[in-house]
């Protein structure tokens, strides 16, 4: 160890050069790591974008191509059944066991008239005399009146209210449950292609990922 009392002037001098010196170099060799760590990042980063946008350009192109393929079956289907197919969604299955899904998401949505329907069933709630059962059926049908954050009813809790409209049997009710359900215009969001392969051994049917956090 160094005891800088015994040092003399000239050596301290030198000393104190010596310590900045080196302090210097390592803070050169910490700034040039930092550079070095932010040319790699920025180099993987570069090629990892360049690889996802190319994978995304070609899952795209795959899902439009798709599509447009089962589009045709689909209307031969129409023809060959002679019936208007609604679905949401198709699913084709091969002799082997392999699955494509294909179809669209949607979200509840209602038109104007749904709240000339909801005023009817309010209507029918106060006509009822005060008493325990007015007390139940209130609180029933304002749940299944609920809306949610976007303003909307649910279409199960519609299906709910029609059942205990007919077991009801009230015709304000029953007319203002059709409207309600006459106004329902579901809003399709997105559209989805899903895949899946029946296990030879096992006979489950397992999910083909098509997702980053899926494969």
């Amino acid at each position: 160890m160094i005891d800088v009392k015994n040092m003399t002037a000239e050596e301290r001098e030198k000393l104190r050069k010596q310590l900045i010196a080196e302090e210097l170099e390592e803070k050169k060799r910490i700034k040039e790591e930092r550079e070095e760590y932010k040319r790699l990042a920025e180099e993987t980063a570069v090629k990892a974008f360049d690889m996802l946008a190319k994978l995304s350009e070609e899952l795209k192109r795959a899902k439009e191509q798709i599509f447009e393929d089962f589009a045709t079956i689909i209307k031969l289907k129409e023809e060959l059944y002679g019936v208007r197919d609604n679905q949401l969604s198709h699913t084709f299955t091969t002799e082997d066991g392999k699955s494509v899904v294909l179809g669209y998401r949607n979200t509840d949505s209602f038109d104007d008239t749904v709240h000339v329907g909801i005023e009817k069933v309010k209507g029918y709630i106060k006509s009822l005399a005060s008493g325990e059962k007015k007390e139940d059926i209130e609180r029933v049908l304002n749940l299944l009146l609920k809306k949610d954050k976007n303003g909307n009813l649910k279409a199960n809790r519609v299906l709910e209210l029609q059942k205990i409209a007919e077991q009801i049997n009230d015709n304000n009710l029953l007319e203002g449950v059709k409207i309600i359900q006459e106004s329902y215009k579901p809003m399709k969001t997105s559209t989805f292609i899903e895949c899946y392969i029946r296990d030879k051994e096992t006979g489950q049917r397992i999910s083909i990922p098509l997702t980053m956090t899926g494969v």
